[in-house]
């Protein structure tokens, strides 16, 4: 195949706009004509087996609402909200008023242990949170913790604390206007999964939309090409889930699959025929789990999906050749950490797949291995991965997240003359790939060359 990598690289340029606004561009544009505002954004189901169709129409008619619901209560901009969901309408709702009145959203996923959702709410000083009966089950026991927290919304959620999603909403006007925003303005609050140390609050402004979009279109084999619904079982609270996966889809108006409880290996395969999912990132988990127990009478039900993206781990050469022999589709991997989504991956319809590497660096982007000194690191030496606050050009990158909330000695320590430190080593190759070696260590020694 043609190598086109260098090429796309050289005739990327960022034109982005002084103002942006994730609910805008995820939602609202869509309603200003009737026929976008009648596409499909969301089909949606639970484990009832209750199935629901969300136009964006409906979306953006319902999260007018909550903003100015959410006004009401008295949400100003640059305040944190909390929005503990599972896959559901109402989280995507959550998120479009939220980022439309020009606050920060603070995903939280229901599954967070009691005791990490606390550390979180408290460190961001959330004083709103947004929450269905997943969610309640983890938050309502420590909220007598969380002094700062002090409104509650929720679906379903029979406890005289929680203000009913239903009796907020419908006092509120469906007309809104969005307040508007500047491009670097924060937009979320992340957190990582604190497994080498405490978590730490990722701030990230509203361009890290677009500057995710390169990556996710590379691939997802230059997506919204050949696209007729999106699907990840990926928690929208991470930052794969919401920035590869929820938030580019609803960008290019393609339909959206979402699901309440995680789904058994056996239902999925009638999922994906019931939409006719034709693009998907999984847990690479996921996938091998198919290629170890999927019966082969489910499959002809995966026809429609040939567009893949794994992501949190390799493949081996094994599972590769089951999804191109049996899938018929050729996964592609993305690189993934919270604070930055998707900069790093494949796009095999456009550059050779090297089995086992992270993938080579995305269009948009400028990466470089540092050595702890923050010198470059020679090809094949182990270095840190980093990522530079301007792209090839001198263009501010749109991904770069703004800092680590309430650390400066963290964000200073990850940023070292303009680059944005990532803490995972990696080698370079001559052809540009990226070969993970571990994470760094604060007290190592100066990373010393591999052979």
């Amino acid at each position: 195949m043609l190598d086109q990598h260098a090429s796309l690289c050289d005739s990327f340029r960022w034109q982005l706009p002084a103002q942006l606004n994730i609910g805008q561009e995820c939602c609202h544009r869509w309603t200003s004509s009737s026929a976008d505002a009648r596409r499909i954004a969301l089909f949606a189901e639970n484990a009832r087996g209750d199935r629901t169709v969300w136009t964006y129409e409906r979306l953006g008619a319902t999260a007018n609402q909550l903003s100015n619901g959410l006004l009401k209560m008295g949400v100003k901009r640059g305040d944190r909200v909390a929005v503990v969901m599972s896959q559901r309408a109402e989280a995507i709702i959550a998120h479009i008023a939220i980022y439309s009145v020009g606050a920060v959203v603070l995903p939280l996923s229901t599954q967070l242990p009691p005791k990490a959702m606390e550390y979180r709410l408290r460190d961001a000083e959330a004083r709103v949170a947004l929450l269905d009966p997943q969610g309640a089950n983890n938050l309502l026991p420590i909220l007598q913790r969380c002094h700062k927290l002090t409104q509650l919304v929720g679906i379903d959620v029979p406890d005289e604390r929680v203000l009913p999603w239903r009796s907020l909403l419908i006092r509120q006007s469906d007309i809104f206007k969005p307040v508007q925003t500047a491009a670097n303005e924060p937009a979320l609050l992340m957190y990582t999964a604190g497994a080498t140390g405490p978590a730490r609050g990722v701030l990230l402004p509203h361009s890290t939309l677009m500057g995710n979009l390169p990556g996710f279109v590379a691939s997802q084999n230059w997506f919204p090409a050949n696209a007729e619904a999106f699907w990840t079982p990926i928690d929208w609270a991470r930052s794969s889930g919401l920035l590869c996966g929820l938030l580019p889809a609803l960008y290019f108006g393609i339909p959206l699959v979402g699901v309440c409880e995680p789904l058994s290996l056996e239902q999925i395969p009638g999922l994906v025929a019931r939409y006719r999912v034709s693009h998907s990132l999984l847990p690479a988990s996921t996938l091998k789990q198919w290629v170890a127990h999927l019966p082969s009478a489910s499959v002809a039900q995966l026809a429609t999906l040939k567009h893949l993206v794994t992501c949190e781990e390799t493949l081996s050469a094994p599972v590769l050749a089951w999804c191109e022999h049996v899938l018929g589709a050729t996964p592609n991997e993305i690189f993934n950490q919270t604070e930055l989504a998707c900069v790093v991956g494949d796009s095999n319809q456009k550059w050779p797949k090297r089995a086992g590497s992270l993938g080579r660096c995305f269009p948009g982007h400028k990466l470089a291995v540092l050595r702890e000194d923050g010198t470059f690191a020679a090809p094949g030496e182990v270095g840190e991965l980093a990522l530079h606050r301007q792209d090839l050009f001198g263009y501010s990158d749109p991904i770069a997240p703004l800092l680590y909330w309430r650390n400066e000695a963290a964000t200073l320590e990850f940023m070292t003359t303009g680059w944005w430190r990532t803490g995972d080593l990696v080698q370079q190759d001559l052809e540009g790939y990226f070969w993970f070696a571990g994470r760094r260590s604060r007290l190592a020694n100066k990373p010393k060359a591999v052979g």
